[in-house]
């Protein structure tokens, strides 16, 4: 099973301090829907879909596609 199909509160602590690192600091909002995870700004509403990568050395990690560049409100 992949990271990102775990649906746990730890997972959602993990993809918020991971969002926090690789897009920067601020407010999150992480959603589990259809076997996956999804992050949202709230307030701009820019949306990333969280994916699972591995390094070369075979380290686990999350990482983001965005989805939506939002709007600003």
């Amino acid at each position: 099973m992949l990271m990102t199909e775990t649906n746990t509160p730890e997972m959602s602590k993990r993809i918020i301090r991971a969002a926090k690192f690789i897009l920067g600091p601020g407010c999150y909002r992480t959603d589990f829907e259809h076997g996956q995870w999804w992050v949202t700004r709230p307030g701009s509403y820019e949306q990333w879909s969280v994916v699972d990568c591995q390094t070369e050395g075979g380290v686990d990690y999350l990482d983001f596609e965005k989805v939506s560049e939002g709007e600003e409100k």
